[in-house]
């Protein structure tokens, strides 16, 4: 598994001198000079690389915030653990930052789908911090039951909903959904299943793998006797996606595969093709943002393209960052929103007071994350497009209009 070799000295190189004090309000001084926000990555275990390709993200948001002046004058700091992409590891951790660190800690960015469904019923009173994640998950998109967790782009059901949808206009037939046995993996099924459907399209073959060190001969076979037109693979960060593909193509499979957020990162998309050649040529999935290449008319992304020039020399990620940093950028770029309005307001930052500002985030252009202008509406924004991989060119181009679900 690749390993990244960054270290937060590297990437806090240079960091801002403090910031004044002077007419802040009382409670921001009493946080002794900075806001902590907390993080969960799966730095080992099965998702190690997307936690190991996130965590730079932290670091370089740090710099960008506090060399912006901060929340109202208030620098921020990371707190970042491992979780091993177990559920309760993560809110251990939570538990123990907030024993730690008390009011000083605004916000939490959680490493995954049961990390965010096991914490839901421990944020009340004392507990509560507003919570974003890596997860997509649809059971969030309800602020009744989830009212202080929020997602920058829309639902795994939402991103399903996109593809059936492009499936249907290019006069697929059939389809298959290949998923991992894991929550993230299960969340869209059912749904699709309906969504289907609802277009006209016949589910050919329904199929659970692990997330790691699946059985790829077995479930090929499944999908060559089954022969969907297209398959969606869901649930996946690494291993598994690829091999699936690799093996159709092997038995000669004509089958068209898409995949959700999580399948759609370029660097092991290239890695896959540096190893075992071209036969990725064509793979298609939905992606709520922009890729970090793309940045004409967007700014943010020109900040971290030049950020990482200089914080990341030397590394992979020098000249690209992954889109799984951009997902953590574009959330903490909403959180941030919702802190300064807080303050503009000389508001606490309590988990109410900022899921209530997170509420008010309506038609913001956000730097050029995603094409048109955000809302966040149901703790989610609701926006994507298709993008379709080239082995040529090494890069995700669009092949659809930017989507609201």
């Amino acid at each position: 598994m690749t390993k990244f070799n960054m270290t937060r000295r590297s990437v806090l190189a240079g960091a801002a001198a403090g910031t004044a004090t002077l007419g802040m309000p009382a409670y921001l001084r009493a946080m002794s000079g900075e806001f902590i926000i907390g993080a969960s990555l799966p730095l080992t275990g099965p998702f190690a690389t997307a936690g190991q390709l996130i965590a730079p993200a932290f670091s370089l948001y740090e710099k960008l915030i506090n060399d912006e002046g901060g929340i109202a004058g208030t620098k921020i700091k990371f707190s970042t653990e491992d979780s091993g992409y177990v559920p309760q590891n993560a809110l251990a951790n939570y538990q123990r930052l907030l024993a730690s660190e008390g009011e000083k800690v605004v916000a939490y960015y959680g490493d995954s789908t049961g990390f965010m469904k096991l914490v839901g019923p421990e944020l009340k009173g004392e507990q509560a911090r507003m919570m974003t994640s890596t997860s997509f998950a649809t059971e969030l998109a309800n602020p009744e039951t989830h009212p202080y967790q929020f997602m920058s782009g829309p639902t795994y059901e939402d991103q399903f909903n996109i593809l059936l949808q492009d499936i249907a206009a290019k006069g697929g037939k059939t389809v298959a959904f290949v998923h991992s046995n894991t929550e993230f993996g299960t969340d869209p099924i059912k749904a699709g299943q309906a969504k289907a459907a609802e277009l006209g399209l016949e589910v050919v073959l329904v199929e659970s793998t692990k997330p790691q060190g699946a059985d790829i001969p077995t479930h090929v076979t499944k999908i060559a006797q089954a022969n969907p037109d297209y398959c969606i693979l869901q649930g996946y960060v690494t291993g598994v996606w690829p091999q699936l593909i690799g093996g159709a193509r092997q038995f000669g499979l004509t089958t068209k595969f898409m995949g959700t957020f999580w399948g759609m990162e370029k660097l092991i998309a290239d890695r896959v093709t540096a190893e075992a050649g071209p036969f990725l040529e064509g793979y298609q999935g939905v992606m709520p943002y922009r890729y970090s290449y793309d940045t004409e008319n967007a700014p943010r992304l020109q900040q971290i393209a030049a950020m990482s020039k200089v914080a990341l020399a030397g590394t992979p990620l020098e000249n690209y960052f992954p889109t799984w940093g951009i997902q953590a950028f574009a959330s903490l770029d909403i959180l941030t929103i919702a802190l300064r309005r807080n303050a503009d307001m000389g508001k606490a930052p309590t988990a109410d007071n900022l899921a209530a500002a997170v509420a008010t985030i309506k038609d913001v252009d956000l730097g050029g994350y995603f094409g048109p202008k955000i809302s966040v509406e149901n703790n989610k924004v609701g926006v994507g497009r298709v993008y379709q991989y080239s082995a040529e060119s090494r890069l995700f181009t669009p092949t659809s209009d930017w989507l609201t679900v």
